[in-house]
This record gives C-alpha cells, structure tokens and sequence, in this order.
C-alpha cells in the first residue's frame, strides 16, 4: 500500500495521535537510535523500531540539503517481514512530534495549567500549539520568535484553530515568565530558554533540536527542573544537545526516565511545584505507531 500526505493528514489528527502514542509507549518497544550518513551535498537519516504486540515494525529515512528534506517511512509485517506500507512522512513527522509533547504535557502538567508558551513559529510549531491546547484548558497561549513577520503569520493562521487566546511577545523571557507549560521549538544553536524565567511547578517540551551540538535550553534550566524525562535514553545521549550539555558522560543521566515509565505510572510529578522537562528527539517508534494507525484505517 502506498499511503499519500492528503491521506495521512485524513487519518491521523493530532487527539488521535497523542492516544496512538499513548498506547504504543505502553508496549515492549524495540527501538534503534537515529543514524546520520554525511554525503558531498546532503545527510542521509535513518531510524527504524519494531513493536511486537501491534505485529509491525519499520523504518523512517529521509534525506535533508540546504534545499530541504523528504520524508518516508516504510512498514513491515513483524510476524512476517512482510512489506505493509510506504508512507509519505513529512505532514506525519510534524503531527507525531507535537503529539508526543502534547502525550508529555497530559501526563506532566499540572491539571491547573492556564498558561502556555511557544517559543518558535516554524513549520513544526503549528502542532506543538495544538497538542497543549487539546490537552489543557488555557486562558492564553503566548508565542515568541525572532521573526515578527512569522510571528504574526502563526498567531493569524493558528488562533482559529486554537480555544485559548494568542498573546503576541516581544521577548522569549516575556513569553515564558510565569507560563505553565512551555513549548520550545527552535532550530537556535544556543539557548533560547533560561532557568531563571521558571517558575516552580512549570512543564517544558524541549522539541527543537536533535543533534548534540544545539541547546533550547540553559544549563539553569536543565538544573532547575525536578523531573526530567525523554522518548528515549540511548538516543538521547547521542542527539539530546540540552542533556549532554550538561550530564555529560556522567552518572547523571540515572535520573533521567523515559516516557514509556510515565505513561506505565511508573515516574512522574509528585508535587505541584516541581519543574518538569521532557526532552523530545523524535524516534522511530512513534513514526511506526502512527504508520500503522493510519495502515490500519486504509487497508481493505
């Protein structure tokens, strides 16, 4: 079968994809970290992950230049090795991944949350936006990035869509003081995020950046927070430029947990003014969850 991007965005949307999600991180998960081939003029990405008790396994490559980038994920029978699906993969990546935040943000946030922020109005904002505001009832959403022209494009295209109320900011420290949730989704190379804009029993999705070499956040925001968790560890620790930043190659990284611990209840918040971080990469099990969510709507 071979499923198009109009047929993706047909069939999975964004509520739905948060509960796929959640169903898959409640699974045995096989997962192999993000490779990178160097060519003369582009990368070549490759990710794959297999998930027994939904009988499928896959793999997500897409090559990216200055020019930009093509997504695809093919999906394999587990039992058989059986090819099932090619999947187009571009509108799937920017819905699995604010999915994956909006998963983080109903597991971790205070059910009180009022407050939200954006920091970022690229191509993927769209979707971190609208995970938060499915799974929190805010009074305002406030959203900062370099660009104003951006900016003001993102607020007018996204507040219909949205049930809380868009706050234009002119600085990322205006938009992220005494927010509740905090959503970071940049391609900075240096931190936009600093610790001391924190304010106690916030939660940050970290979804910006996968590579070792770029940080969202400060170190006294990573130092700040109480629980810190990712969609997984030994990823992480290749691409997850916020954490090893700052843990290094050190012991650290025990008190790091994965999301599959909190969606099992088995990490999490234990108080109201903890500071929680999920550090999202982005991983191949969340393309072949969703992959075969919407495989499983088109088949005959």
């Amino acid at each position: 079968m071979y499923i198009t991007e109009d047929q993706v965005q047909q069939h999975l949307s964004i509520r739905d994809c948060i509960e796929v999600l959640r169903r898959a991180f409640a699974l045995e998960i096989i997962n192999i970290p993000r490779y990178r081939l160097k060519s003369h003029n582009s990368l070549m990405h490759v990710m794959s992950a297999s998930i027994p008790e939904l009988g499928v396994m896959g793999l997500k490559s897409y090559g990216t230049s200055k020019s930009g980038g093509s997504f695809v994920v093919l999906l394999f029978a587990e039992t058989t090795g059986e090819l099932l699906a090619v999947v187009e993969a571009d509108a799937m990546g920017q819905i699995r991944t604010g999915s994956a935040s909006g998963l983080a943000t109903d597991l971790l946030a205070r059910r009180d949350a009022r407050i939200g922020a954006i920091i970022g109005s690229g191509f993927q904002a769209d979707t971190q936006l609208l995970a938060i505001d499915c799974v929190r009832d805010f009074d305002e959403i406030r959203v900062y990035s370099r660009s104003p022209e951006s900016r003001l494009a993102f607020l007018e295209r996204m507040q219909p869509q949205i049930r809380a109320r868009l706050i234009d900011c002119d600085s990322a420290g205006q938009c992220i003081r005494d927010a509740d949730v905090i959503c970071t989704i940049t391609s900075a190379k240096e931190p936009v995020l600093k610790g001391e804009w924190l304010r106690p029993g916030a939660h940050i999705n970290a979804a910006g950046s996968n590579w070792a070499s770029k940080r969202e956040l400060d170190t006294d925001a990573v130092r700040r927070c109480d629980f810190i968790c990712v969609d997984h560890l030994a990823q992480s620790k290749i691409e997850s430029g916020d954490l090893v930043a700052v843990f290094g190659d050190s012991d650290e990284w025990n008190r790091v947990s994965e999301l599959a611990e909190v969606v099992k209840g088995k990490a999490g918040r234990t108080s109201q003014n903890q500071i929680t971080l999920f550090k999202s990469n982005g991983i191949a099990a969340e393309d072949v969850a969703a992959a075969h969510h919407i495989y499983s709507r088109l088949k005959p």
